[in-house]
């Protein structure tokens, strides 16, 4: 038996090494190139600003990038956005001049320089704004005075705007005639900066204040040559076959502006010329100062990357700045103004969009900061939204005045307009959770009418000091559901499962009606049948519970596997244990004193609850703090990456705290089968219990190492435990039953004197002594159904036997421990005659002669018809 027994736990080792996955390294070259991609994408800004300071600086704009100096910056623009199409380069002044260009949409802007906010009735500065006043136009091109509103900003110069002071960098800030080493002091005092002074203002809200007008932003039409245009059929329209028309914002009306004056664009010193607004569509308020963008990069006075902020057009966009300086008469560093180049957020995400836009993967990227803003996708989420001004719970449409509208950023957990968007905040959420794990997978699970499936993602983080952006570039890709998680009726698995189940099942239930049957002859009688029968049910049904392997992976059926493997293994192993270990106490092993005791099947049954308790309170705890519940798992190699639906818990509590306990049942019952081995063979059951618990240790332990160290479907998994349980059940419900049904059909076919009747009375006639009758009497076997009786001692008599003159004998009785059932229906009357005590002794076995010399009288025993007692 112990030979088949270890061919089968080879057989199943072999049948796990053979179903074992192999892990590989999973394929990350998306995430790479994204990063790649998106390290170029901003690294282009600060090459291009480099290359224009540099320009400047070589006096190759020939006024230092004033007004004059526009349509040159447009040109060079132009040609450095071919390479760079998704950048906007301008650049803006001190005196808050404004020029730049851009190719997503294809448009300039200008700006003339001088200060907003001037009043309307104030002094001889009004003739000199006039020209500012009316050259503001409307949708349709109409001229209209350029008037700012409640609560607009402009700016306000302190001291006219001729004063300096020092920056508010720290290099500017530093106490330079503190510095003794004059080598030290004169770079110090290179190393400031100085920055003209003014102050940011704004309309009061109030409707008697006094009217105030602004200098336009403009935006112009451009030919194929960057430079403003209006001629029909030159408009560079961006995506265009070919060149267009430049219309204004309704579309419609063709732009055609010719307005006069001497603008700085002319050339100052009262030059007046007619084409500063040629090209231009539209016009409103803006002045660079008061951008966060340019108040950053005067603080700062080094090259930085701005917090996304929505753009005058209210977009979400980020701006890459670079400080430009001029030196003055006295030789100081004066901060002049700001080249910079921005980034919309829809610019991003057209640029995931063009490269992703066919591939199933899906790639956002998010700000690492709380609370986690979307910076864009390749799905085309920008990660903000327009809203109306007055009510930011409305969305902005086209029929909406663009002075209504505003840029709202959307945080990722915001994101549930459609089921795409729910995707992607599930699974950062699930990535922030995990801390982001690079080097990992982590699945989501899409459950909606139009996707049902899982989605692998996986995070890089995407950082630049210099910048200071800090990013993180999730990756989603859709996984094909791995086939093997589950046993369906159909599958090969099935089959298996359910024929280990039944033939488990089957001879279970054989067992225990052949055991009942036969629960009368004194084999089974001697082995307390009732406990050995519930072992047997428990056998059966520990196999049934194998049929909750069957069906989907759900919380619910995962829960419930938990519960009926483990708590019917414990249900099964428990009527062993207690009856082994009731004969264990009646036979007072370990007492120093012998002594009588009685235990009931009653309070048998008491004995077992503890175990069964102590169980399912382990089952109850950890259904709540950790139950077995459905996880995803993602399984990858380099071709292709599939997901596992399995049933898992939180931590390894539950697993440790069970092979603890149920381990120790089983350590409990080999030491309980130790101690009672010197028993009669056909009332103790040690050698079946010790087997029983070897074969539980034994294959139980293949079962954790396979299902611990290997990597196997999950399906396999419980085929294999199934199989490790039909063998565990069966085999330990033979070893009980069949050689009990042996002994029965082999005393049936060789039949043999029977012993004794249990119950019996010693007549001791002739020369037997009164003492030997009193000995006698005690030797009473005692059968109860509802008790086991034990007798564990020696006791020695010391009589004379015969006359006076006759020699001395001492007997001594030595009874054996054994337990004696009772049989109330005894009416047979035996009566034998013996020649000597030494024959009583043999009959018997439980008298021991020790006279030097045997007597020769002879003795009678009978026995009557007995009654309980």
């Amino acid at each position: 038996m112990l030979l088949y027994h270890n061919y089968l736990t080879i057989l199943l080792l072999l049948i796990a090494t053979s179903v074992m996955a192999t892990k590989s390294e999973f394929n990350y070259e998306i995430g790479k190139r994204v990063l790649d991609l998106l390290r170029d994408y901003t690294d282009a800004p600060s090459k291009v600003l480099e290359f224009l300071s540099n320009y400047r600086e070589k006096n190759a704009f020939p006024h230092g990038l004033e007004p004059q100096d526009r349509d040159i910056f447009f040109q060079l623009g132009d040609t450095l956005l071919t390479a760079n199409p998704r950048l906007l380069l301008f650049y803006a002044l001190e005196n808050g001049a404004f020029a730049g260009n851009q190719r997503s949409p294809t448009f300039a802007h200008y700006r003339e320089p001088g200060e907003s906010g001037y009043r309307l009735d104030g002094p001889v500065h009004m003739e000199k704004l006039q020209k500012h006043l009316d050259s503001c136009i409307d949708e349709n091109g109409r001229q209209v005075p350029c008037l700012l509103g409640p609560g607009e900003s402009y700016i306000e110069c302190i001291d006219n705007c001729t004063s300096l002071q020092r920056c508010p960098d720290e290099d500017s800030q530093q106490d330079c005639s503190a510095v003794e080493r004059a080598e030290e002091r004169s770079l110090c005092e290179s190393n400031t900066k100085w920055c003209i002074s003014y102050a940011t203002r704004s309309i009061p809200l109030s409707d008697d204040s006094p009217k105030r007008g602004y200098i336009p932003f403009t935006f112009y039409c451009i030919d194929i040559n960057g430079l403003p245009t209006q001629t029909p059929g030159e408009n560079a329209e961006l995506g265009a076959d070919g060149l267009g028309n430049c219309y204004h914002d309704d579309g419609i009306t063709p732009v055609n502006r010719q307005v006069s004056g001497d603008y700085a664009y002319c050339g100052g010193e009262g030059i007046i010329c007619n084409n500063t607004f040629l090209g231009g569509f539209t016009s409103g308020n803006y002045d660079p100062r008061y951008r966060p963008w340019y108040i950053a990069t005067k603080q700062k006075q080094v090259p930085n990357w701005s917090e996304p902020y929505e753009f005058y057009t209210h977009n979400i966009g980020i701006t890459f700045s670079r400080p430009i300086h001029s030196i003055d008469e006295e030789g100081k560093t004066v901060f002049a103004g700001v080249l910079a180049s921005d980034y919309s957020l829809d610019g991003i995400a057209s640029f995931l969009t063009e490269n992703y836009d066919r591939s199933d993967a899906i790639v956002t990227i998010v700000e690492e900061a709380e609370p986690n803003y979307v910076i864009a996708s390749s799905t085309g989420i920008a990660g903000v939204r327009k809203v109306l001004i007055e009510d930011n719970s409305k969305p902005c449409t086209e029929e909406n005045d663009r002075d209504r509208c505003m840029g709202v950023r959307i945080p990722i957990s915001d994101m549930n307009g459609n089921n795409l968007e729910e995707l992607i905040s599930t699974a950062y959420s699930k990535q922030k959770d995990r801390l982001f794990p690079e080097s990992e997978l982590i699945p989501v699970r899409v459950d909606h009418d139009d996707f049902r499936g899982v989605y692998a993602s996986h995070t890089i983080g995407f950082e630049t000091k210099e910048a200071g952006i800090s990013w993180r570039i999730m990756i989603l890709s859709p996984v094909s559901a791995h086939e093997d998680d589950t046993i369906m009726p159909g599958d090969s698995m099935f089959q298996v499962l359910i024929t280990s189940v039944s033939a488990g099942f089957i001879l279970c239930v054989l067992q225990l009606v052949l055991f009942i049957r036969n629960r009368r002859e004194k084999e089974i009688i001697a082995s307390d049948w009732r406990f050995t029968g519930v072992f047997l049910v428990g056998c059966a049904l520990l196999n049934l519970a194998c049929l909750s392997y069957i069906g989907q992976n759900t919380n619910a059926t995962c829960l419930a596997r938990m519960w009926v493997i483990h708590f019917f293994f414990v249900f099964a192993l428990t009527p062993l244990l207690v009856k082994t270990y009731r004969l264990y106490k009646l036979t007072g092993a370990g007492s120093v004193i012998p002594r009588r005791q009685t235990i009931s099947n009653a309070r048998t049954v008491l004995m077992a609850m503890p175990f069964l308790a102590v169980e399912v309170l382990i089952l109850l705890v950890f259904t709540f703090i950790d139950p077995n519940k459905v996880e995803d798992l993602l399984v990858y190699d380099e071709s292709h990456t599939e997901n596992h639906v399995e049933c898992k818990q939180d931590t390894w509590a539950f697993f440790a705290l069970q092979l603890l306990y149920e381990g120790g049942l089983v350590f409990v019952g080999c030491l309980l089968a130790y101690k009672t081995r010197n028993m009669r063979k056909e009332y103790r059951d040690n050698q079946q219990l010790l087997l029983t618990m070897y074969n539980i240790a034994l294959v139980g332990s293949v079962v954790v190492v396979v299902f611990n160290a290997t990597e196997v479907c999950q399906a396999t998994t419980r085929v294999f435990i199934t199989i490790g349980i039909l063998w565990i059940t069966v085999f330990s419900s033979c070893i009980f039953v069949v050689p009990k049904l042996l002994l029965i059909r082999s005393r049936k076919l060789n039949p043999v004197e029977e012993d004794e009747p249990a119950r019996r009375t010693l007549s001791i006639v002739g020369n037997i002594p009164d003492s030997i009758q009193r000995m006698g009497r005690r030797i009473s076997h005692r059968y109860s159904q509802n008790s086991i009786h034990f007798w564990d001692q020696t006791d020695e008599y010391e009589d004379n036997i015969g006359s006076s003159g006759r020699s001395t004998q001492t007997a001594s009785v030595k009874l054996p421990m054994f337990p004696i059932q009772e049989n109330r229906n005894c009416s047979e009357e035996v009566s034998q005659n013996f020649s000597s005590e030494e024959q009583l002794n043999e009959r018997t076995g439980s008298l021991d002669s020790t006279a030097p010399e045997k007597s020769s009288t002879s003795g009678s025993i009978s026995k009557s018809s007995c009654s309980s007692s």
